[in-house]
């Protein structure tokens, strides 16, 4: 399983991760399109603005690493795939567990998704 939104975990994704993140995000905010202007997805807008402004929280963490792929634009999308691709990034080198047994189930949808990806 993911670590809690208030685990310190959260705290310490690598620099280089978030900064990876954030030039996606902002494409994917500025502006605003696709499903995140659904008023539905407001959760999931904040969170990626917050990936923006790199003020990321836990609860944004987990938000984004358990949203599906389409959530976040069309299949023929550059901008979504590109902020896809860091936060599969960032679950498989800092939010997943070392051994893969214990992964829980979103880190586990996460990376079953790197794979069919690659």
């Amino acid at each position: 399983m993911l670590p809690g939104a208030d685990d310190s975990t959260w705290e310490a994704v690598p620099l280089h991760l978030r900064q990876q993140l954030r030039g996606p995000a902002h494409q994917l905010v500025s502006p605003v399109q696709g499903p995140l202007k659904a008023r539905e997805n407001r959760r999931l807008l904040s969170a990626v603005r917050a990936a923006s402004r790199m003020r990321m929280t836990g609860a944004h963490w987990i938000l984004l690493l358990t949203t599906s792929r389409e959530s976040f634009g069309s299949p023929r999308s550059q901008r979504a795939q590109l902020l896809y691709a860091v936060l599969e990034q960032v679950a498989a080198q800092h939010a997943a567990p070392a051994e893969d047994e214990g992964a829980g189930p979103q880190v586990r949808h996460v990376e079953r998704t790197v794979r069919q990806l690659h």
